[in-house]
């Protein structure tokens, strides 16, 4: 099976801790390694290496069993004292995925009980962590393991045959994988290609079963081309431009609301995402999530509150400078410069500059004042509003800092009582919508295209490429 998706670098490395969520490399890693737990396309949970679990009453200590007989690729079988050494992995001074840092570093202790039983204890109560567990970067090798990209290392569905980091993946079938139900192909080929109309020529030629992120403009031709099919998942991914509320001007909330004010969001809809998705309020959980709440108003364009906001924030009529990458947020070139035209009719001057996608990451996200930005799905409200909006989350890229809204999701984490924690969720969504610096402009539906020939089952939505899964859960058509 040959699939080709963007998201991929020269210094890629199938490394748990060091995971970027990039298209590309998590597709390679999860067609190697293995998570304790797996997400279903529902967004509850299964079993995977951990066949049972269960918490204390009070939601803090955890007991996982592993299920036998799970073998690595070398030959060697899987104990606790893997699963331990893995996720403690996260914890070490270095360790760059952002996900990883968070679920692990609410870990009073992690042990093996004995060779089967994994018994965690978390700092603060969260009854979400059997799912937590299921996030991409949270992978298991042998204890001690180095060389992540080391052949002999997983226990997924395909051992490793050849890998070009940011290139190409090759991988041939386990035969002793632990799951019957994936894995079902003798071999894949993941080939990593930046251009969507690469891509998409691939699929057209014949030279792709599957291909990811179609560009908007063009998916829909896909569709009605013998042979293709394009599939339209419907997702919390939402694209927005991060304000940095810690570095001026975005430091005056009067100014961040101007902007807010000052954009039309269906006209993004309509014209960057091709009606694929539907408009943001400034806060992140979608209207598929469990805790989306209802009652917020939409924020919607409004010349006379943006004029409003902008004068009372003293703003003189400055450039304001807006960083945006194609490369790493797809279409915000044509979303920027659609801001820039409404925003200057309500007398804000914004500047729109393309950035190179190579350093992006590195050299301008949480670096600059005013950039364009994207968050992928998260299985839980919890789980996406603490890892954009906490005060102590790496990837909170609108340096928004609320203690109401720290000790808010603290609580609710915790909470046993359904409806006491939806309503701590909808007062979340609120604080975040009035005070963070991210105007979130849309959220967009995963789109893949692929041949006729591709079977599956409900396509997950947490991140693109279902689930980033999709080496393991698709299928030949007999």
């Amino acid at each position: 099976m040959r699939l080709v998706c963007d998201g991929g670098g020269a210094t890629d490395t199938m490394e748990g801790k060091a995971s970027s969520g990039a298209d590309h490399i998590t597709c390679v890693q999860s067609s190697v390694y293995d998570t304790l737990v797996f997400p279903t396309a529902e967004g509850s949970v299964q079993s995977n290496l951990a066949e049972s679990w269960s918490s204390s009453s009070d939601g803090r200590t955890w007991e996982f069993k592993l299920k036998k007989g799970v073998e690595f690729h070398n030959g060697k079988s899987l104990t606790a004292s893997d699963v331990v050494w893995s996720l403690s992995q996260h914890a070490v001074p270095g360790a760059k995925n952002g996900d990883g840092r968070n679920i692990v570093g609410n870990f009073e202790s992690i042990r093996a009980d004995d060779s089967n039983t994994v018994i965690i204890v978390q700092k603060e109560a969260n009854r979400d962590l059997p799912i937590q567990l299921s996030a991409y970067a949270l992978l298991v090798a042998p204890e001690g393991t180095a060389n992540w990209n080391e052949p002999g290392r997983g226990t997924g569905p395909y051992m490793i045959e050849s890998f070009e980091p940011g290139v190409r993946f090759i991988g041939k079938k386990f035969q002793n994988f632990h799951r019957e139900d994936q894995g079902w192909f003798d071999s894949v080929d993941v080939g990593c290609v930046l251009e969507s109309a690469t891509r998409t020529n691939a699929l057209m030629t014949g030279a792709a079963d599957v291909i990811g992120n179609p560009e908007p403009k063009t998916a829909k031709r896909l569709s009605k081309v013998g042979g293709k099919v394009l599939e339209v998942v419907p997702s919390g991914q939402h694209f927005l431009t991060a304000m940095r509320c810690d570095a001026d001007p975005f430091t005056n909330e009067d100014l961040r609301l101007a902007i807010k004010y000052g954009i039309k969001r269906q006209e993004i809809v309509d014209k960057v995402l091709y009606g694929y998705g539907y408009v943001g309020n400034d806060h992140p959980i979608g209207k598929n999530y469990q805790y989306y709440n209802p009652d917020l108003e939409q924020r919607e364009f409004d010349p006379e509150k943006a004029r409003f906001h902008a004068k009372k924030s003293g703003y003189g009529g400055g450039v304001l400078e807006l960083k945006v990458s194609d490369g790493i947020v797809s279409g915000s070139v044509a979303y920027g410069q659609l801001m820039q035209a409404t925003l200057r009719d309500v007398g804000i001057n914004v500047e729109v500059k393309t950035v190179p996608a190579d350093g992006y990451f590195s050299n301008v996200w949480l670096k600059t004042p005013w950039c364009a930005s994207y968050q992928n799905p998260r299985p839980t409200a919890d789980w996406i509003l603490t890892n954009g909006y906490s005060s102590k989350s790496p990837f909170n890229d609108s340096g928004f800092n609320s203690p109401a809204l720290d000790k808010l999701l603290s609580s609710a984490r915790g909470e046993a009582d359904d409806q006491k924690r939806r309503q701590m969720y909808y007062e979340a969504q609120r604080i975040v919508r009035d005070g963070a610096g991210n105007t979130v402009l849309a959220f967009a539906n995963f789109l893949i295209g692929s041949t006729d020939r591709m079977g599956h089952g409900p396509i997950g939505a947490q991140r693109r490429l279902d689930d980033a899964r999709l080496t393991r859960k698709w299928w030949f058509k007999t």
